[in-house]
C-alpha cells in the first residue's frame, strides 16, 4: 500500500486520521468521536467504508472538506400523518432503498472552503452578514453557486462530488431514527441552532436561547451517524427539483427531476435554519427556493459517490 502520513482532522480538533499521498484521510467513526487509524492498519483502509471519515486531496496536495461514509440501507421517507406540525408535502410516506454507500459532508460547507473555490475561479466572495467567515457555514450562495463548487471540487480531486439528493439527506439526517428529530421527539438549543424561544409540540424543551445567527460548523453535537448540524443552522440545497408531494417519488434514493410536474426553477432545501421555530427542523420537513436565490439562511452540504 502507498505510504501514509498522519494529518490533523480539522473537523474534530484534536483527532488524527491517516492520509494516503494520493487520496483520502481516514478516521474510524465511534459514535460522535473519531479514532485514529494506526500504521499497521493502513492496508485495510485503502477505500473508506461506512462509519469512516476521510478527506480527498486536491491538486496542490491540500485536503478537501471532511466526509463521512454513509451505509446503504432502507428507510421510510416522509412523516406519518399524526406527526405534530406535519405539512402535506411530507407525504405520502414511502419506502426508499439506498442501494450503495455514499459520502456526506461531516458539516455544512464553510466560508473557508467556499472562499478558496471563489478565489481560484474568480467568483465574487459571498457576503457574511457581519457574522464572520472561517468555519461558519457559507451563506448567500445560490443552487447554481453550490453546484459550481461541487464541479470545481470534482475537478480538483478526480472524485464525483455533487449535492445530496433529498432522499439521501433525510436518510442520513434520521440516522436510523423514525422520530421527528434524530434526537427523538424533542430537540433543544444545546443540540441545534434555531429559535429557542419555542419548543416543539410542548415536548418540554428548555426555552429562552435564540442565537440569532449561524454557529461555526461542527459546534453542536453530531447525530448518531457523525453528522453535525443536520438540524438547524442553515437550510441546505438539494439536487432535486421541487414537487408539492411525494406522489410518484423515486424509491431508489436518486434525485427527482422534471417528471411528475417537477419545477426545476425551484430546488429543494432541507434542515431548517438558525431563525426557524423547532418544528421546521424536523427530519421530514421540506422547503424550496428559486435556484438563483442567495440569502443569509441557506448554504449546502457535499455528497460524493463511493
Amino acid at each position: 500500500a502507498p505510504s501514509a502520513v498522519p494529518i490533523n482532522d480539522d473537523s474534530k480538533g484534536s483527532s488524527v486520521g491517516w492520509a494516503k499521498r494520493s487520496v483520502p484521510i481516514i478516521g474510524v467513526q465511534t459514535g460522535s468521536k473519531t479514532a485514529s487509524v494506526m500504521g499497521s492498519a493502513q492496508g485495510a483502509f485503502a477505500h473508506p467504508t461506512p462509519g469512516q471519515t476521510f478527506r480527498d486531496r486536491l491538486k496542490d496536495g491540500s485536503l478537501g472538506p471532511p466526509m463521512m461514509v454513509i451505509p446503504a440501507g432502507e428507510f421510510r421517507m416522509g412523516s406519518p400523518e399524526d406527526e405534530p406540525e406535519r405539512d402535506g408535502d411530507e407525504g405520502p410516506q414511502h419506502r426508499v432503498r439506498i442501494k450503495n454507500a455514499f459520502a456526506l459532508g461531516v458539516t455544512e460547507v464553510t466560508f473557508q472552503e467556499y472562499d478558496r473555490f471563489a478565489r481560484a475561479t474568480g467568483r465574487k466572495l459571498p457576503k457574511d452578514k457581519g457574522w464572520g467567515r472561517g468555519k461558519r457555514p457559507v451563506i448567500y450562495v445560490s443552487w447554481d453557486d453550490a453546484t459550481a463548487y461541487t464541479m470545481w471540487l470534482s475537478g480538483q480531486t478526480g472524485e464525483r462530488y455533487r449535492l445530496p439528493t433529498e432522499a439521501e439527506w433525510e436518510y442520513a439526517a434520521r440516522a436510523g431514527t423514525t422520530t421527528p428529530f434524530s434526537t427523538g421527539d424533542c430537540i433543544t438549543t444545546s443540540q441545534a441552532n434555531y429559535d429557542g424561544n419555542y419548543d416543539y409540540a410542548n415536548c418540554g424543551a428548555k426555552t429562552g436561547v435564540y442565537r440569532g445567527e449561524t454557529v461555526p460548523a461542527g459546534s453542536l453535537p453530531a447525530n448518531p451517524w457523525g453528522l453535525h448540524e443536520m438540524h438547524g443552522n442553515v437550510w441546505e440545497w438539494m439536487a432535486d427539483c421541487w414537487h408539492d408531494s411525494y406522489g410518484g417519488a423515486p424509491t431508489d434514493g436518486g434525485a427527482w427531476g422534471e417528471e411528475n410536474n417537477g419545477d426545476c426553477s425551484r430546488r429543494v432545501v432541507r434542515g431548517g435554519a438558525w431563525f426557524n421555530f423547532p418544528w421546521r427542523l424536523r427530519s421530514a420537513v421540506r422547503s424550496d427556493r428559486n435556484a438563483n436565490e442567495a440569502d443569509f439562511y441557506t448554504g449546502f452540504r457535499l455528497a460524493r459517490g463511493m
